[in-house]
């Protein structure tokens, strides 16, 4: 065996005994529930039970509001709507619960045939971030199957094929794919940091320690620490075994289920992005009968400040919003009853690109209150633009 083979991290006695504890006041779903589930996300965060616990709070109400948390891994992929519209357009696996390497599991990712600047003119950056969620319930899923069978922490390793990309999309960290990578890791290092032990990447577009330079752009140290850079597919080999490889880079992993084209590929290839599927933003409004869009809002959100968008349903009816934002805006909406907050639309942290952030939600009667939230240190402020509006049902 390789000393460069991939193997789980272990968990101190500490955040084991407190997660222990917090297992007597947290009921854990099912499918995601393991003997190391605390400690995973304690050790995250560095052991903060407050911290820990608000993250975990999060993650359950982020699977319930989007409704994924009772479908299966391939219902999440295909069926679920926002995991649809956002996975068929990537070029990836799924994961094998039977398939690990030293209780390793692998997903796999391709560049090849990815587009992401096309992606951004169908669909809104938050999909892909709402998905990035719910791909780490898959991993979630896989990893508390194999620690309730072998009783031993379990992880997930990516690999990533940078075949087909385009590093010059990257070189401008204020460009449409260096902002959504960004986000994307910046979910991963908030929330999922202990899920993905390790991500391979294998076939860069260039040079590696130009690669390097535009990957410390985008993620932070902590992040970086977790990559490493294969200068041939032959590498895999030094930190897994051939049996969660898949055939096409020399192993033995295939996926003949129906999902990867071709099996040996382990992969789905993406839905290709033709000119009649870009969205029209002028059109979004007539989805719902109108000719034109509500007035819209204007405003600038200041470092630190919250913006509260107010509406009163009297009855069951939908809610639909349409915003653009200049800068990185938290946004969520809660609904205000008998002097309780709760949430309807978790809170994920955004920025518009090609286009407006939309969406819609069923509600009751109730006052509703779309919340955009600066989260940023800088003086310069978010602006923002959003329509909003009721229909009953």
């Amino acid at each position: 065996m390789h000393d460069d083979m991939i193997i789980p991290k272990t968990y101190s006695a500490e955040n084991l005994k407190k997660g222990e504890e917090m297992r007597a006041r947290i009921k854990v779903p099912k499918e995601i529930d393991s003997p190391f589930f605390f400690a995973r996300f304690l050790t995250a965060n560095n052991g903060d039970v407050e911290k820990t616990t608000e993250k975990i709070y999060e993650l359950f109400e982020h699977r319930k509001l989007l409704g994924y948390e009772n479908a299966t891994d391939l219902e999440i992929f295909t069926k679920v709507e926002i995991g649809r519209q956002t996975f068929e357009r990537f070029n990836i696996s799924l994961i094998d619960y039977g398939r690990t390497s030293n209780n390793v599991h692998v997903f796999v990712q391709k560049m090849e045939g990815t587009d992401l600047k096309e992606i951004m003119k169908v669909i809104p950056l938050s999909y892909v971030l709402h998905s990035y969620y719910m791909l780490q319930e898959n991993f979630s899923r896989a990893m508390a199957h194999t620690e309730r069978e072998t009783g031993k922490p379990s992880s997930v390793v990516c690999i990533l094929d940078l075949k087909g990309l385009n590093l010059t999309d990257f070189l401008n960290p204020l460009s449409g794919p260096a902002q959504l990578a960004r986000l994307v890791v910046d979910v991963w290092a908030r929330h999922f940091s202990e899920h993905l032990c390790k991500l391979l990447l294998i076939n860069p577009p260039g040079i590696i320690s130009l690669m390097w330079q535009v990957t410390r752009r985008i993620i932070d140290t902590n992040t970086a620490e977790k990559l490493a850079f294969l200068s041939s597919t032959d590498d895999l080999k030094k930190y897994l075994e051939v049996n969660v490889i898949p055939e096409e880079y020399g192993g033995t992993y295939r996926d003949d289920s129906g999902y990867a084209e071709p099996p040996e590929s382990v992969c789905r290839p993406p839905k290709q992005i033709k000119k009649a599927d870009h969205k029209n933003p002028d059109l979004f409004w007539t989805e719902y009968g109108l000719l034109k869009a509500p007035k819209s809002k204007s405003f600038s959100v200041k470092s630190h400040q919250s913006v509260e968008l107010s509406c009163k349903s009297q009855g069951a009816g939908k809610l639909v919003w349409s915003f653009t934002s200049s800068g990185d805006i938290e946004f969520e909406i809660l609904k205000k009853e008998s002097g309780k907050e709760s949430n309807v639309w978790p809170k994920i942290t955004l920025t518009s690109l090609k286009l407006p952030e939309t969406g819609n939600i069923e509600i009751s009667s109730g006052e509703y209150s779309l919340v955009l939230h600066n989260p940023s240190n800088t003086w310069f402020p978010v602006k923002i633009n959003c329509s909003f509006e009721m229909f009953p049902m």
